[in-house]
């Protein structure tokens, strides 16, 4: 075979491809025994039958079609291999040739090519995350989050305050009627959670045990029965009880209650290393995902939207296939999301573009900073595809380039290699969790080798 690459423009060539008349003759062969084996001819056996009765019976013409297609499917996808070529669609091929028995035969593609897109800048990436160490705010909600379900509720001599409880009865109706349900007795209700709307809980603040009080509002349109929406409620409440949450002392024994330790600061600790081990377990990762999206904001000019197409494509496959494998149909999904196919579909379009976007930055960044792709880069990639067998890696190169796929593989090492160049260079700033009027600034710190590891404040 034999490859002839014109660049008519940034994004097309044109790829003249040679099949030596004994390739062609090889391809014949191999589909006239495909095609023996196929038919059944009386008074031969299965895949026995010579080709001047294979041409009598299936046509020599159709026969050597079926050879054209197996020539330039082949031979197209090896040139793509051989040249590096990553098309973004079906090459024009246009008015193609017949193949001639002990001849060579010739075809031409036009080929639209992946775009190799430009950074605005390829240096000084910084980017912001959250810290990989707790700090002492995040401690204290933990704690007072624990310390809140170890609260009990006391009976109080006083008036309502909005964060209290109180044991009530009341009676309800909607524009003077009664309606089923509206009488609830002796209900602990617990004031500032939304429980019903506004009205109910202020109508009750400043009273006390033994009062009744009168409560009156428009329903919402939140409510969970429609027809009363827009309608007057009005509700008789009687206060039995005042209850007010009293919080345990954060001491030794509340530590041995809520955890069985020792003292109340060896539960903190423990506390601080979770939080600590959950966070160290997903900070890099964030710190990829934030140096991804920089890298991408820097991208310039527009991703195909074929490219967007076909990958979005592939994406609807894997989300449905994942749906599938949860039990759930795309219709029990859109009924429990509330979002119709075609929101379904816009969304993960742009999820394609983005990481289209991604894929390609990072390619612009190999390219800018003058790296390559090895033959050692290239066979340690077959080889972790073929399982680690390093006996297999021949089989596999050879099975990638008759699949046009080594120039995606080699696209995979660029990805890897950018983006490991990314990692080791971004400056990383943590970011800091305070909510303070006077949050203290962010500790900064550097990672990759021609950066200090260790943080500093500002």
């Amino acid at each position: 075979m034999e490859t002839n690459v014109e660049r008519i423009d940034e994004q097309h060539v044109k790829m003249t491809v040679t099949v030596s008349a004994a390739e062609v003759d090889e391809v014949i062969g191999s589909v006239y025994t495909e095609a023996a084996k196929s038919v059944r001819i009386p008074g031969f056996r299965k895949g026995k039958a010579p080709r001047p009765v294979l041409d009598n019976h299936l046509g020599r013409d159709a026969i050597l079609s079926d050879a054209q297609e197996e020539i330039i499917s082949t031979y197209y996808a090896r040139a793509l291999s051989d040249n590096d070529i990553r098309p973004i669609e079906s090459p024009d091929t246009g008015e193609v040739d017949a193949v001639v028995a002990g001849e060579p035969y010739t075809f031409t593609a036009e080929i639209l090519t992946r775009p190799e897109l430009k950074l605005s800048s390829a240096d000084d990436f910084t980017v912001t995350v959250e810290p990989a160490k707790s700090s002492d705010r995040e401690i204290d909600a933990q704690i007072a989050y624990s310390r809140d379900r170890f609260a009990t509720l006391d009976t109080v001599d006083k008036a309502i305050e909005a964060d209290d409880f109180a044991l009530v009865s009341f009676v309800g109706t909607i524009d003077g009627e009664e309606y089923e349900g509206n009488s609830v007795d002796m209900y602990l209700y617990e004031l500032n959670k939304g429980l019903m709307p506004p009205e109910f809980d202020t109508a009750m603040i400043g009273h006390k045990a033994g009062d009744e009080v009168v409560a009156t509002f428009d329903v919402p349109d939140t409510s969970s029965n429609p027809d009363f929406v827009g309608k007057q409620a009005r509700f008789v409440i009687t206060i039995s009880e005042v209850k007010a949450k009293v919080l345990p002392e954060l001491d030794d024994e509340f530590a041995m209650n809520v955890g069985g330790f020792e003292t109340f600061e060896a539960y903190r600790e423990d506390i601080r290393k979770t939080l600590d081990e959950s966070k160290a377990a997903g900070h890099m990762r964030k710190i990829e995902d934030a140096a991804r999206a920089a890298l991408a904001e820097r991208v310039e000019g527009d991703v195909p939207e074929s490219m967007v197409r076909s990958r979005a494509n592939n994406m609807v496959e894997d989300f449905f296939e994942n749906l599938e494998q949860r039990g759930m149909s795309v219709e029990q999904y859109m009924e429990m999301t509330g979002v119709d196919a075609g929101k379904i579909r816009a969304d993960i379009e742009v999820e394609a573009e983005r990481r289209l976007r991604t894929d390609m930055g990072l390619e612009a960044l190999f390219s800018a900073k003058g790296m390559d792709i090895s033959e050692a880069d290239l066979e340690e990639s077959i080889r972790e595809i073929a399982g680690g067998q390093v006996d297999a890696g021949e089989r596999m190169r050879s099975q990638l380039r008759d699949a046009g796929a080594l120039p995606v593989v080699k696209e995979q090492i660029m990805h890897r290699k950018a983006l490991r160049w990314l990692i080791d260079n971004v400056e990383v700033i943590e970011s800091d969790p305070a909510q303070d009027d006077e949050a203290p600034k962010p500790a900064k710190k550097a990672v990759g080798k021609k950066k200090s590891a260790k943080s500093e404040e500002e």
